[in-house]
C-alpha cells in the first residue's frame, strides 16, 4: 500500500523553511546578549537552563507557524497509484471504482476548487450529524450523505435550472411524491430533516429496484426508467454502471464519478492539506408545533437567540413565518431553550404571534384558514380595465392577500385580461367572471355595499409613488375617503403604478 506521511512532509518543508526564511544572525538575534560569557565559560545555571529552554520553545513554535502557513498553500501532486490505494482503504458499502473520470473530480476538488472544498468541510460539521442520524436510523451505507455535496454543496436553499430545490435537490414531483409540501410559505424539499428522511426513503427504494449502490445512484440523477433503459441495452441485469456508461446522458456518466470524488476529498482532505478554517457548530434542535400564525424573527427575539440560528434550522420557512391555515406545524428552535419555551410558551408563543407583519404581507390579517382552498370551489375571474386586486376581492367576499397567495402574485399589480383564480365556498350569484364591469355585490363580514363604477366615470392613472392624499389634492372636492368609497377599498388597501382608480362617477 502507498501511503503520504503528513508527519514527514511537515519535518521536510519545516527544513527548506529554516533555510529560506532564516539566517544565522537571525537565530544569534534569537538568544540574548547578556546569556553569553566568552570570557569566562561557567557551567549554566538552573535560571541559564530554563532561558535556553524558553528560547528553543519560542524557535520552534516560530517554525511551526511557518511551517502551517506553507502546509495551508501546498498543493500535493496527484499520483493515480496513491489514489487507487486510498480508494480501497476507505472500505466503504459502495464501491470506490477508480477511473479516469474520478481522477478528474478529485483533480477537481482538490487542487482547482480547494477553497470550495474547504468551504463545504465547514459546513459538514453542521449537516453531516443530521445525515448521520438518519442513515443510520435506515439502516443505509453512511457514505451517502457525501452525495448531498454532490448535489448542493451542502447549501439548503440551492436551486438547479429544473427547479430542484434544497440539499438533496428533489423536483417539485418528487418532493411532493415523498410528503414534501410546498406552497407560497414553506418549502419542505429546503426542511434538513424532513428532506433527508426523503432523501433515503427513495434511495432505498432505488437501491432495492436496481439492487445495487452506483446504479441506484445514477437513478437518483436521471430516473430509475432511464437507468432500467441502459441496463438492457448493456445487456441485462448483471450490468454495472462503468458497463452501461455509455447508454445515460452526459450528466449522469459524471454523477457517480464526481460521488465518489467527494468520498475521497472528504476522506482525505488532511492529506491535501484542506482544512476547515471556521467550521460551523452543530446546533442540536428541539421541536414547538404551532397552530397560529407566528413570525420567526420575533420569536428570536423572545428565546432571546440568533436570528441566523433560527433561518439555520428552518430554512424550508420561505417568509420567515409559519401562517395561521397551518395546524400542528412543527418549528424547531436551540435545544439549549427548551426549558425557557416550555415555561413561557403562551406568552412567547403570544408576542410571536402580535409581531408586525408588515414584513410578511401575504399574512397580514388576512392570511388565516380562509386562504386554504379545501372544500371550496375555483372560479376563474378575468381582469378588466380599472380593477384592482381590491375590487375584485370585495366582488367574491375574499381577501387580497388570498388572491395573491392563490395566484402567487409578487406585488398587487394586474393587467387587463389577466386570469384569476379565485376560491369561494359556492359561485356567487352576481359575479361574471369575463364581464367588463362586475356588477355590485355585498362584501363579506360588512355591511358596504360595492359601488359601480357609471358609463361617464372618470379615472385616474396611479403613478409610482401616488399615494391617495396627493390624488386627492389634484381633484376639487375629492377626499381620501372618496376615493375609498368610490373604488372600494379599505385601509389596507395598496396602490399599484397604472392602477386606475374612479374619481368621480
Amino acid at each position: 500500500m502507498y501511503s503520504t506521511s503528513t508527519t514527514q512532509l511537515k519535518h521536510l518543508l519545516l527544513g527548506f523553511i529554516l533555510l529560506n526564511f532564516f539566517s544565522i544572525s537571525t537565530a544569534f538575534a534569537l538568544i540574548k546578549p547578556d546569556s553569553i560569557e566568552i570570557d569566562k565559560p561557567t557551567k549554566p545555571s538552573n535560571l541559564d537552563s530554563i532561558e535556553i529552554e524558553n528560547t528553543n520553545k519560542a524557535l520552534f513554535a516560530r517554525f511551526d507557524s511557518i511551517a502551517n502557513d506553507e502546509l495551508k498553500n501546498f498543493v500535493p501532486s496527484l499520483f493515480p497509484e496513491i489514489i487507487k490505494d486510498r480508494l480501497i482503504c476507505m472500505n466503504t458499502t459502495i464501491k470506490m471504482t477508480y477511473h479516469q473520470d474520478v481522477l478528474s473530480w478529485i483533480k477537481l476538488y482538490t487542487v482547482k476548487q480547494r477553497a470550495q472544498t474547504q468551504r463545504i468541510l465547514e459546513r459538514s460539521s453542521f449537516y453531516f450529524p443530521i445525515f448521520e442520524e438518519a442513515l443510520k436510523r435506515h439502516e443505509m451505507p453512511d457514505e451517502l450523505k457525501y452525495l448531498s455535496i454532490v448535489e448542493s454543496a451542502l447549501i439548503p436553499n440551492a436551486q438547479s435550472w429544473a427547479a430542484a430545490v434544497g440539499l438533496w435537490q428533489f423536483i417539485p414531483s418528487t418532493g411532493k411524491e415523498y410528503g414534501l409540501e410546498q406552497d407560497w410559505f414553506i418549502d419542505e424539499r429546503m426542511d434538513i430533516y424532513k428532506s433527508t428522511d426523503a432523501a433515503c426513503r427513495y434511495l432505498k427504494f432505488l437501491y432495492k429496484y436496481h439492487g445495487d449502490w452506483q446504479l441506484a445512484l445514477a437513478a437518483y440523477n436521471c430516473g430509475p426508467g432511464r437507468v432500467n433503459w441502459a441496463v438492457k441495452q448493456a445487456g441485462g441485469k448483471t450490468a454495472d454502471f462503468w458497463q452501461i456508461y455509455n447508454f445515460l446522458p452526459r450528466e449522469t456518466r459524471s454523477y457517480v464519478p464526481a460521488f465518489i470524488s467527494v468520498c475521497y476529498a472528504m476522506n482525505y482532505s488532511e492529506e491535501h492539506f484542506i482544512r476547515p478554517d471556521n467550521p460551523h457548530v452543530f446546533i442540536p434542535s428541539d421541536t414547538i408545533h404551532i397552530n397560529q400564525f407566528l413570525n420567526i424573527e420575533e420569536f428570536a427575539k423572545q428565546i432571546d437567540v440568533p436570528l441566523e440560528h433560527m433561518e439555520l434550522l428552518n430554512p424550508h420557512l420561505k417568509k420567515k413565518a409559519i401562517p395561521a391555515y397551518k395546524k400542528n406545524y412543527p418549528l424547531r428552535f436551540p435545544a439549549s431553550k427548551s426549558e425557557m419555551v416550555t415555561a413561557n410558551r403562551s406568552e412567547i408563543l403570544r408576542a410571536s404571534s402580535r409581531a408586525s407583519r408588515r414584513e410578511v404581507p401575504y399574512t397580514a390579517g388576512d392570511a388565516d384558514a380562509s386562504s386554504t382552498t379545501e372544500g371550496k370551489k375555483q372560479v376563474t375571474h378575468t381582469v378588466s380595465s380599472g380593477q384592482s386586486l381590491s375590487y375584485i376581492a370585495l366582488q367574491y367576499g375574499v381577501t387580497v392577500s388570498n388572491i395573491r397567495i392563490w395566484n402567487r402574485l409578487s406585488s398587487n399589480m394586474i393587467h387587463p385580461n389577466q386570469k384569476l383564480a379565485v376560491w369561494v365556498k359556492e359561485t356567487p350569484k352576481a359575479a361574471s367572471t369575463t364581464a367588463t364591469t362586475p356588477p355590485a355585490k355585498t362584501a363579506t363580514k360588512t355591511t358596504t355595499t360595492t359601488v359601480t363604477p357609471s358609463a361617464n366615470a372618470k379615472y385616474h392613472t396611479v403613478k409610482s409613488g401616488d399615494t391617495l392624499w396627493d390624488i386627492a389634492q389634484k381633484y376639487q372636492g375629492l377626499t381620501v375617503e372618496k376615493i375609498r368609497k368610490l373604488n372600494n377599498m379599505n385601509s389596507r388597501s395598496m396602490l399599484s403604478p397604472g392602477q386606475k382608480l374612479v374619481i368621480s362617477n
